[in-house]
């Protein structure tokens, strides 16, 4: 044996691998970057509980409004900022970390925002087309939720990572809802004479309205194409190599 043999590894070889960004790790990286901004900026206002500090406009005859509201922004804040930590490949692979991540990001976020979110929605001031986007939202979300906990607790994992996709596609609704509704007011900006006769808030009223759909059915929708095109790769993955058998 060499003195080669045992002498201990250099600096150089100790070094941890270079961090290799894939197209799944960078869209975990901005969506978790996203999530955090949108945290910061949204949620802090109703932590004051000052009801005049809400970014909505309350029933002065519904007292519940503002503290549906509050719960609501600060629990959704937890499943924004623990969201993305359940799509990172070194945090699933410590399952004890990856589980109890996945429990305050259900039990602490996702079904108490949605269930307070439901009684924001009773309670909007903006209108029935607002409601009932904001009700069936809720109502996705709290069965995703449901269905993604059952699956783990069953040990059938590839079935709860699907519904944990679907789940925080919907989640993001608190992202996009930002994203489309400062694209909706520009796009209507060149009919705000035509159209609303230069009434701004009826135009920023029609595009909000909008918004509580387009917030979360494309999300939706991405996801189960996502989950579709992943399907059929993997069944495509399954097939036989026919390519050397001979007729």
């Amino acid at each position: 044996m060499t003195d080669s043999d045992t002498a201990p590894p250099s600096r150089a070889a100790r070094r941890p691998p270079p961090v290799r960004w894939t197209r799944a790790s960078l869209a975990v990286t901005v969506t978790a970057a996203a999530c955090i901004l949108v945290t910061l900026v949204f949620v802090p206002p109703y932590l004051t509980l000052d009801p005049d500090a809400s970014r909505v406009e309350l029933r002065p005859d519904a007292a519940p409004h503002f503290p549906a509201l509050v719960v609501h922004a600060a629990t959704g804040g937890i499943a924004l900022l623990t969201g993305p930590l359940q799509f990172i490949g070194r945090l699933r692979r410590r399952g004890a970390w990856h589980r109890w991540i996945g429990r305050v990001y259900l039990f602490a976020g996702v079904l108490p925002s949605a269930l307070a979110g439901i009684v924001a929605a009773l309670l909007t001031s903006s209108g029935p087309v607002s409601t009932v986007a904001f009700l069936a939202l809720d109502f996705f979300w709290i069965t995703t939720a449901l269905f993604a906990y059952r699956t783990a607790r069953t040990r059938r994992y590839a079935e709860h990572r699907r519904w944990m996709l679907r789940n925080f596609a919907l989640t993001l609704a608190a992202v996009t809802l930002r994203i489309w509704l400062n694209l909706l007011v520009v796009v209507q900006l060149p009919w705000l004479d035509s159209v609303y006769n230069g009434d701004f808030e009826r135009l920023f009223d029609t595009a909000y309205a909008i918004t509580h759909w387009v917030s979360w059915v494309p999300n939706l929708l991405l996801a189960e194409v996502y989950l579709a095109r992943e399907a059929r790769r993997s069944r495509t993955a399954a097939l036989p190599d026919r390519s050397d058998e001979h007729v």
